[in-house]
């Protein structure tokens, strides 16, 4: 067992995995950098485990997320590989290990070295270039389970790699419209930010509440802050349930006025005024993105920023 794993943690019942680091941690899970060997060919991969005190939905939960990763498949989604048990026969999963950063780091990065950019800001055909990448991934989640909702797709959760693939991560809060026991109308989750209208009200949600935070992270892109003014905290949920967003023009006056508009239908208050689908909103949005060297600037802007704080 490798020193990566705090002492509160139990240790993988299975040898073929060694924990290597500890490269992120939530409210109930960690998750490490680890190396698979099964088949005496080594590979790096990512773990996926909770810990401390574990409430029955915590285990649960994983489980969900387990099954529903196994259902999807493509390139915007991080894949599941595995599901093991510790020494305590909690489970805990093997995932794809994204070697990059998230979005919200590479953004961190292109507004602290203008050098390597364009002014602070990233290209406006590469910001949406990534909001593409991360409807593909819905849509294709769409696909193998109609009716999931991600309920968190903020930048944390949109992981960019060395060769520019964008992944859409963390299915932890996910839910299926099928599974009741989910769908507790009280039980509010997500980032502040990003959440929709009806999600901060505790209503039933659909599909259009992920294009509705895709549409933020995108407004967030192009403008560097989000619809709502600057506000932070509980002033962000009320102005995001009052539907008062500064329009995207505002930020970016000489931004091509159809893209603004796709923008603002994908933030719309009202729910039914934005796109049904992934895969509408991505024909709207699609054309004014980087097209096929997207991901060749993506992944050079990723290098670059790994290099620049010297990853």
């Amino acid at each position: 067992m490798s020193e990566a794993s705090p002492g509160r943690d139990p240790p993988l019942s299975d040898a073929r995995y060694t924990l290597l680091e500890k490269i992120g941690q939530g409210a109930v899970g960690t998750v490490y950098r680890a190396r698979d060997y099964a088949g005496g060919y080594p590979r790096d991969v990512c773990i996926k485990r909770l810990h401390g005190p574990l409430a029955n939905e915590h285990v649960a939960a994983l489980e969900e997320e387990a099954r529903l990763l196994s259902s999807v498949r493509h390139a915007n989604v991080v894949s599941l590989l595995a599901v093991g048990q510790d020494a305590m026969s909690m489970p805990f999963l093997v995932l794809e290990l994204i070697s990059g950063m998230d979005l919200r780091a590479l953004c961190r990065h292109v507004k602290a070295q203008p050098a390597i950019d364009w002014g602070g800001y990233l290209p406006d055909a590469l910001c949406v270039h990534v909001a593409c990448g991360i409807l593909r991934g819905l849509a294709a989640v769409q696909r193998a389970v109609p009716g999931l909702v991600h309920r968190d797709v903020t930048p944390h959760n949109v992981l960019l790699s060395r060769e520019g693939e964008i992944k859409l991560a963390d299915f932890g809060i996910a839910l299926a419209q099928d599974r009741v026991r989910w769908t507790r109308p009280a039980l509010v989750k997500g980032k502040y930010g990003y959440m929709s209208p009806e999600q901060i009200r505790g209503e039933g949600i659909d599909v259009r509440s992920d294009l509705f935070a895709t549409g933020v992270l995108l407004y967030e892109l192009l403008a560097r802050e989000r619809p709502w003014g600057g506000m932070q905290g509980m002033d962000e949920l009320v102005a995001i349930e009052h539907g008062a967003a500064v329009g995207l023009a505002l930020h970016r006056p000489r931004l091509d006025r159809s893209l603004v508009a796709v923008v603002e239908r994908m933030i719309s208050h009202d729910a039914d005024e934005r796109w049904g689908s992934p895969d509408d909103t991505l024909r709207a949005l699609a054309p004014f993105g980087a097209g096929e060297a997207g991901s060749l600037r993506l992944a050079s802007l990723v290098r670059v920023s790994e290099q620049a704080k010297g990853g």
